[in-house]
């Protein structure tokens, strides 16, 4: 029963028409692979891409203790780390277009939007990409496997429980991907192998 219930959540999330996906990078410096998968995913259905990044209240918390101690305005902290982690997007991704351009000339008209927002991360992610008609998401893991990002309680685990969209996730160190959807008449997660996009 549950095995043709995953069947059958992995065909509706490959099938279903998504003509935006959005992207969400902690903008490390392993973000190749979730660009990659990204790009291919929107290649593949033929789908605009917003890429984003939240700065976490933590974060930003911590910039402005650190703004106080060294004596220095506290006002323009949310608007200097929002400029510069949109300069790093913006870097990032030129770079990763400039190596992959010569096999994937069409991925740099995929992307729509580049953004960065301040709040909670899982959140803000949720939020934005029912916002702006967003109907898959693309989320990178440091976890070693699905099963740690599930079962920590970081982003991946509060993104998938407050949102009925796929969510593929990436994992930065390996470019394997899984499409995840959370069922809450059910007390687990569930795992849907896809193909590597390395």
């Amino acid at each position: 029963m549950l095995f043709r219930s995953l069947i059958k959540d992995k065909e509706k999330a490959m099938n279903t028409g998504i003509r935006r996906i959005l992207c969400a990078t902690d903008l490390s410096g392993n973000c190749d692979h979730i660009y990659n998968c990204a790009m291919n995913l929107a290649g593949e259905r033929g789908a605009g891409l917003m890429v984003i990044h939240v700065i976490s209240q933590k974060s930003i918390k911590a910039a402005k203790a650190l703004a106080y101690f060294l004596n220095e305005s506290q006002n323009d902290v949310v608007k200097e780390k929002t400029y510069s982690a949109l300069q790093r997007m913006k870097e990032q991704l030129c770079s990763f277009l400039k190596k992959e351009i010569k096999d994937h000339p069409e991925y740099p008209g995929f992307v729509e939007h580049m953004l960065v927002y301040p709040g909670k991360v899982a959140e803000e992610i949720v939020e934005k990409a029912n916002r702006f008609g967003c109907e898959a998401i693309v989320l990178g893991s440091h976890s070693p496997n699905f099963l740690t990002a599930f079962f920590s309680c970081g982003t991946t685990k509060n993104v998938l429980k407050q949102t009925k969209k796929p969510v593929f996730l990436v994992s930065v160190k390996k470019g394997e991907i899984n499409i995840a959807t959370y069922n809450k008449s059910a007390s687990h997660k569930e795992r849907l192998p896809c193909q590597s996009c390395a």
